[in-house]
């Protein structure tokens, strides 16, 4: 584990201390000279250490533009600590700053400390390291906290453990107290012992617990006491309990949300590349379970990786090139890889098509070729999206030595839905390959199913009516996932790629995406980068996103976003910021919560996801400025963003996300990061209706870490009012 006084804690894996009754020999403090950029420690002693950074800028600016990531790692786990440091970071310049962070080595190992330099494009302050030192803690505290999953299932019987450590020369009497923290202050008592730590020692006390019924976000808890009950060290780590992914669907870049050496987009890689991969993913798997993740991605979606994205979806065959891509695939190597995430409590999703693309839909033209699309003059509809012909025997490219052994053609084909022959093709696919690899849901990529063109027999297939394609189009998506449900259960997730602006040409269709707990994923936002889109501006990006935002959970479902393609780092800022207080879903490395200049929000929306994406409680406030007023020195933004929850304890809760707005009008326009000064002294004011009686307020934030405060109430004259100390970028408050 590591932990930081003002950094967000960053979770390595749990050990045992130098013995399990104390020091053998207390290991001795390592420094560095002024000037250099990494510490090393050959085989260090397991044990709790204090790893501090000391630096100094040479000018202090409200910029996000990074300067360095601090590091702590070993061959093994490169990044058992990762943080972006930034300007923002420093109080002042030419002045030192100490970045301190508990680090628990869980085995003996060689560890580096290094300042790894940013490359910018822009000019930065200059970054320079005074100090590293890597010593031996000499406190009693809370070491590790770990829940053993990042999300449970509901009723799933939950273990974890609770390390503590006595680094002082001296025995000490100590009680553990453990507990489940939900909600906003829910918390559930699980463990509270008394224990006797020795000098030196490290001690690991298991935990454990039932999922239970509640869901969304937790916060495993434990505190350490002294002998006469006062508090000394608290430590927490987050996790999520849902049935269905959406609810709590989390994926980005950064630490640990990939399987090592995992299938994935390739260059068509040798097969004997991918059997190397494979042996060291077995040989990894083979090892006692290393208890670590880093940024709360809690699923992978698996793109691109089967024979045909419809009707080749469990592959008889070892090994194939995917359809889309041609990517080398190994089937026990993809087995592995869902193997290795389901022990980590991270689930896997399987990317499809609603149609047919890739190797083996031309086999299944000749046994049905009433299942497809056809012209007006009778030939194949063949869509020219990834068409590529190969002759029998040749191979995929220079770097592919194998001969190609399937189809000799990579085709996209048009299914007709007419009929619900060929979408049950599908299904019956989607069932067969979740019962070969694992998998826990899908997601279709290009939209949903068309109806579009003629059939077999010369029939138009919607009889020319929009209203009839748009009703087979609906009817056909309804059938697949209530066929998939039936077989695997309603925790199978399915969702859909469908921007909103195509609700136009399918209503029913688009709608019908969106209900009973979907995942309704938009891609456009990828390009709101450029100036040319009519959502560049942030104002309009926020506007939009988070009203479409609100249909989609109207109707029942989840909404996802893919982030920006082109941005700088004050963009990202702003992205995760937009996505998380929009209520949406993040998708993918544009969300990397590693390089955010202050606090983690991955970490934060994990723990507080009942208050952001529980859609069932949780609905948007119609005309917000009649209840709510703020008195701020500057610019705010909230309005769009209020909604009212009604909590699992019967209680109505107000929630006002805050949002400090960004300096430049215009997405990817401010190459210099340029951010805004924080607000201080932010007065928000709420007029309750008849018979309330609101009576609690909190402050929630990631910044500068994770937080939860409670704020005074102030009533006067039938209105309540609380004030915000300080607003970086981001935070919640809300009422009770």
């Amino acid at each position: 584990m590591i932990k930081s006084a003002w950094l967000i804690p960053i979770y390595g894996l749990a050990a045992a201390y130098w013995t399990a009754a104390g020091w053998a020999q207390p290991p001795k403090e390592a420094s560095s000279p002024p000037g250099q950029m990494a510490l090393d420690q050959a085989n260090l002693p397991t044990g709790v250490y204090e790893v501090i950074f000391r630096l100094q800028i040479d000018r202090r600016e409200e910029t996000v533009t990074p300067l360095a990531a601090l590091t702590v790692g070993s061959a093994e786990h490169p990044n058992l600590i990762y943080k972006s440091i930034t300007p923002i970071s420093f109080e002042s310049a030419d002045t030192p700053r100490e970045f301190k962070f508990l680090f628990d080595n869980f085995k003996t190992q060689n560890i580096q400390a290094a300042v790894q330099l940013a490359q910018n494009k822009e000019p930065a302050p200059k970054l320079r390291v005074e100090k590293m030192v890597i010593a031996p803690s000499p406190g009693i505290g809370v070491a590790t906290v770990w829940p053993g999953k990042i999300l449970y299932r509901t009723g799933e019987a939950a273990q974890g453990f609770v390390a503590v450590y006595n680094g002082s020369n001296e025995s000490q009497p100590v009680v553990l107290r453990c507990a489940l923290e939900s909600d906003l202050d829910q918390t559930r008592l699980l463990k509270e012992a008394p224990l006797t730590l020795a000098a030196g020692e490290r001690r690991e006390v298991p935990i454990t617990w039932n999922a239970g019924n509640e869901e969304y976000g937790f916060a495993l808890a434990a505190t350490l006491l002294d002998s006469k009950g006062k508090p000394i060290s608290l430590g927490k780590e987050y996790f999520s309990v849902a049935d269905n992914l959406w609810k709590v669907g989390l994926t980005q870049g950064g630490r640990a949300c990939a399987v090592p050496g995992g299938p994935g987009p390739n260059p068509s890689w040798p097969v004997e590349e991918m059997k190397k991969l494979e042996d060291q993913l077995a040989a990894d798997l083979a090892k006692p379970f290393a208890p670590v993740y880093w940024n709360y991605a809690n699923y992978v979606e698996f793109y691109a990786w089967s024979p045909d994205d419809f009707f080749c979806l469990a592959p008889d065959q070892d090994c194939w090139y995917s359809g889309t891509g041609g990517y080398t695939t190994r089937k026990r190597h993809l087995q592995l890889a869902i193997e290795w995430l389901h022990r980590r409590g991270m689930r896997a999703t399987a990317y499809v098509n609603p149609f047919s693309c890739g190797y083996g839909g031309d086999e299944v033209y000749r046994k049905h070729p009433e299942w497809f699309v056809y012209d007006k003059g009778g030939q194949l509809s063949v869509s020219s999206y990834y068409q590529k012909k190969l002759e029998v025997g040749s191979t995929m490219g220079t770097e592919t030595p194998w001969k190609l052994q399937l189809s000799p053609y990579a085709l996209t084909l048009n299914v007709n839905i007419a009929t619900l022959d060929a979408v049950d093709a599908q299904v019956d696919q989607i069932i067969k390959a979740q019962k070969m690899f694992g998998w826990d849901g899908v997601r279709f990529d290009n939209s949903i199913y068309g109806a579009g063109g003629y059939d077999f027999y010369g029939h138009k297939i919607d009889e020319n009516s929009s209203k009839k394609k748009d009703e087979l189009e609906a009817r056909a998506w309804a059938h697949m996932r209530d066929r998939l449900w039936k077989a695997l259960g309603p925790h199978f997730v399915v969702g859909d790629n469908c921007d909103y602006q195509f609700r136009d040409r399918c209503p029913a269709g688009w709608d019908e995406t969106c209900r009973k707990g979907q995942l309704l994923m938009e891609e456009v936002p990828r390009s709101c980068w450029s100036p040319q889109d009519p959502r560049n501006r942030w104002q309009d990006y926020m506007t939009y996103y988070h009203g479409v935002g609100d249909i989609v959970r109207g109707l029942g479902g989840h909404h996802l976003l893919i982030g920006l393609d082109s941005q700088h780092p004050v963009d990202h800022l702003y992205l995760n910021i937009f996505t998380y207080a929009g209520r949406a879903h993040p998708y993918s490395y544009q969300y990397r919560s590693d390089d955010l200049p202050l606090g983690n929000y991955a970490q934060f929306v994990t723990r507080y996801s009942a208050l952001i994406w529980d859609i069932e409680r949780v609905k948007p406030l119609a005309q917000p400025e009649k209840k709510i007023e703020l008195q701020s020195p500057g610019p705010v933004w909230w309005k769009e963003l209020v909604c009212v929850r009604q909590a699992p304890n019967g209680k109505r809760q107000y929630i006002i996300h805050l949002v400090n707005p960004p300096v430049q009008e215009r997405i990817y326009t401010n190459p210099t990061n340029q951010a805004p000064p924080p607000k201080n002294k932010i007065t928000v004011i709420l007029r309750p209706d008849k018979g309330e009686n609101l009576s609690r307020a909190w402050l929630l934030s990631a910044e500068p870490v994770l937080r939860a405060e409670t704020l005074p109430i102030v009533a006067k004259g039938g209105r309540v009012s609380v004030t915000v100390a300080k607003l970086h970028y981001w935070s919640m408050v809300v009422f009770e």
